[in-house]
């Protein structure tokens, strides 16, 4: 197929009559290319020649489309076909018959006309019922569309971009034809519509997600089995387009309700069940009432248009006719807002959210004075999508702080794996079930072969304070080291390990501290510190180790310093745990493990943050020696700890890890934000040590008041970054991995036009 493709002009395909050819013109197209025989029934189509083929390898329908379609059209219906067959096996969708020579499609010239010709698989059942449609026969729509758009969203074909006016996007350019609406009373509400959509709604769409959709999901084109409130077949793909999905959502609404004693109900119904297997956007939401109304209008409005071009064709083009005319006259009657208010509730998108001023006074009536907000104006936020978050006001911030979300804010895939979980089963580690037996194999098969053991709990405070149990069980010793500024959690015992949080001159007699790598010599700090311990009358029963640094100010690490400070405290009995809360799973780039970055295993890790993208799970993995030692004098059961929603998350986000290469995105988009940031604030005399692997960045600025003037500056930019170190001194950078090159070059425009601002 050609690498680009156009229509000849917007109406051809409208214009054209449907093709002419007498059975044996069909059959003897359908013998040369396709090699079968047998007896044709006609069917009925808008603008193509479409028949029932009965054969002796079965039953198919031959389809010669209008002479106005290049083949490369045809093409993508076909190729589209077998893209989804492939992704969705299960979808109740025709299957391609290839021709004798292996193609999709084959040229067919009818009496000196050039058309295209292919064949797929017939699907029985019936688009016939008794009685009005009902909500569930609209859930089972929707659903069925948001499957059939799963498995089209990594379809590509050339022919996608084809301009045609059954499109929404091009609903202005037929505004001209309604003078063929003979109805005074339907042309004017016809117009209304048509002529405000340029201005008011097309905007929207252009910003809105998109994806190869079937643009014409509408009763005619499916077959239900109403008894088991199923969708069984999606027969025709004519008006496939690359589009947004929200087009496609109307279109099925807008048809399904003409069957409806009421139509909100079941566009209720429609939008409900589809946004549970795929949420929909607050923007997606503002604009589907009034594309019902615009495909509804573009329906009124072609088919009184193309009766008159086409009148042997007439019966068929208006069949629907009164009820669209009725059914536009009837959703303009709902009124823009109960229609909105209603497919918000459908969607379950939150409304008029309060305002930020008295949503902070409802907080501080009810939340503790010690969860202090970001930020001197803080932000009220709404909802997230990938790499931005939304304020109550609409406005987007590239979010560059927040690693809890790995694979993005709303991530689909994410969230399908949890819905998919929920609605099967949510229950403890008691039983057997698959979820986390999976999902424990794929995460210890990216770890160092000795941890194979794994203790699954709700976060990484949890994963810390059970590591500091299990260190403390099995060596018998009771103290501690960690870094000069770390922080570990906020249980009684890991706040206690958490110097960051710790009150001055209140620190823990079993607890010590060695400076993060920098100019010291690991080795004789360490030793320093075991000894003070040991001068207190405690052994060292652990190291932690955050291989970040991220509450000490973000330092790379240095040579031996694992392997020296670990070394010094085994020789005393204890054991090394990796705090990798901050830096596991791709966050330091290719290594994948923060400890990666020395010679040296841990005896045990600690993960929680960002393995559930959001979802509460944390884990701690050890080897089978420790974990046989500590289960034979110690007790260990969390209620929620690895439930099969928390490990269908969790295991969504590692494979969308693993299959993305985010790690090493991460590697080449951290290379970038550091050489950035490090030219910008030179370019400005500006002071300051850019450290930390991959994207997790600190700059460090030696002041606390630059660093909060750059980080308010930035947020109000929209742009959000966070601060650490002794002093709030550094500031944070730590996107999530789906964060790319585009990303970084918009952080790094913003970061300098900030600091051009400050002076």
């Amino acid at each position: 197929m050609p690498s680009t493709y156009s229509e000849p002009n917007m109406s051809s395909l409208l214009e054209q009559p449907n093709p002419s050819a007498s059975d044996e013109e069909v059959l003897a197209l359908v013998s040369k290319h396709y090699g079968l025989t047998g007896s044709l029934t006609r069917l009925t189509g808008e603008r193509d020649l479409n028949a029932l083929l009965e054969s002796d390898e079965g039953r198919f329908v031959v389809k010669i489309a209008n002479a106005a379609e290049q083949i490369e059209a045809g093409d993508m219906q076909a190729a589209a076909l077998e893209h989804i067959a492939t992704f969705d096996p299960a979808l109740p969708i025709p299957r391609v018959r290839r021709s004798r020579s292996g193609r999709r499609v084959e040229p067919a010239n009818l009496n000196g006309v050039d058309h295209v010709l292919r064949l797929v698989s017939f699907l029985d059942g019936t688009n016939d019922w008794d009685g009005p449609a009902t909500p569930a026969l609209g859930a089972a729509i929707g659903a069925t569309l948001a499957r059939l758009q799963q498995a089209l969203r990594g379809f590509f074909h050339p022919a996608g971009g084809r301009v045609m006016l059954w499109d929404a996007r091009h609903a202005g350019e037929i505004i001209s034809w309604t003078s063929s609406i003979a109805d005074p009373v339907l042309r004017r509400a016809v117009n209304s519509v048509l002529q405000r959509f340029p201005e008011q709604v097309l905007p929207a769409l252009a910003g809105l997600p998109s994806q190869p959709i079937h643009n014409d999901f509408n009763l005619g084109n499916l077959l239900i089995d109403r008894a088991r409130r199923e969708v069984t077949g999606i027969i025709d793909f004519g008006d496939l387009v690359h589009g947004s999905r929200a087009q496609d959502l109307a279109v099925a609404c807008s048809y399904v309700m003409l069957e409806a004693p009421d139509p909100l109900d079941i566009v209720q119904a429609l939008v409900a069940a589809f946004s549970d297997h795929t949420p929909l956007l607050d923007e997606e939401v503002a604009v589907i009432g009034e594309l019902i109304a615009v495909r509804l209008a573009q329906s009124v409005t072609i088919g009184s248009w193309r009766a008159v071009q086409h009148p042997a064709n007439a019966e068929y083009i208006l069949g629907d006719f009164e009820a669209v005319a009725q059914g536009i006259q009837t959703w303009l009657e709902i009124g823009e807002d109960q229609i909105h208010e209603a497919l918000i509730e459908a969607a379950g998108v939150p409304a008029n959210p309060d305002t930020s001023d008295r949503l902070e006074q409802r907080r501080a009536g009810v939340l503790s004075p010690g969860l202090p907000l970001f930020y001197q104006e803080p932000l009220h936020l709404v909802r997230g999508d990938g790499v931005r978050l939304y304020d109550a006001q609409g406005r987007s911030y590239l979010d560059a702080y927040n690693n809890v979300v790995q694979v993005g804010h709303a991530n689909r895939r994410v969230i399908k794996a949890v819905n998919a979980q929920m609605r099967r089963l949510n229950t403890h580690t008691r039983y057997l079930f698959d979820a986390i037996v999976g999902y424990g194999e794929l995460l210890t098969a990216q770890l160092p072969g000795p941890l194979e053991v794994c203790f699954f709990v709700n976060s990484g405070t949890e994963a810390n304070d059970l590591a500091w149990r299990i260190a403390k069980t099995v060596t018998d010793n009771t103290g501690v080291i960690v870094t000069d500024h770390a922080y570990h959690g906020w249980t009684d015992a890991v706040i206690a390990m958490s110097p960051e949080e710790a009150i001055v001159g209140e620190r823990a007699a079993w607890m010590d501290t060695v400076p993060p790598p920098g100019e010291n010599d690991p080795k004789a700090q360490i030793c320093r510190a075991i000894a003070r311990l040991e001068s207190r009358g405690h052994l060292p029963a652990a190291l932690f180790i955050d291989s970040v640094f991220s509450s000490d100010g973000i330092f790379d690490l240095t040579s031996r310093y694992l392997t020296e400070t670990a070394g010094a405290v085994r020789e005393r009995g204890g054991v090394f745990v990796a705090d990798e809360v901050q830096a596991g799973l791709g966050r330091v780039g290719k290594r994948f493990w923060g400890f990666a970055g020395d010679d040296v295993v841990p005896d045990i890790v600690t993960l929680g943050k960002p393995l559930g993208n959001g979802y509460p799970i944390g884990a701690v993995v050890t080897t089978h020696a420790i974990a046989e030692a500590f289960s034979q004098r110690g007790y260990f059961f969390s209620t929620f700890g690895g439930n099969p929603v928390a490990a269908a998350a969790a295991s969504a986000v590692l494979r969308i890890t693993l299959a993305d290469d985010l790690a090493a995105r991460a590697e080449h988009v951290g290379a970038t934000l550091r050489d950035g940031l490090a030219g910008a604030l030179q370019a400005r005399g500006i002071s300051a040590e850019v450290r930390g692997p991959a994207t997790f960045i600190g700059v460090d600025l030696g002041s606390p008041e630059l660093a909060a003037k750059l980080e308010d500056g930035l947020r109000s930019r929209g742009v959000l970054i966070g601060r650490t170190g002794s002093n709030d001194e550094v500031l944070k950078i730590r996107p999530p991995l789906i964060f790319n090159q585009h990303h970084a070059r918009e952080l790094l425009d913003v970061f300098s036009e900030t600091l051009a601002d400050i002076g």
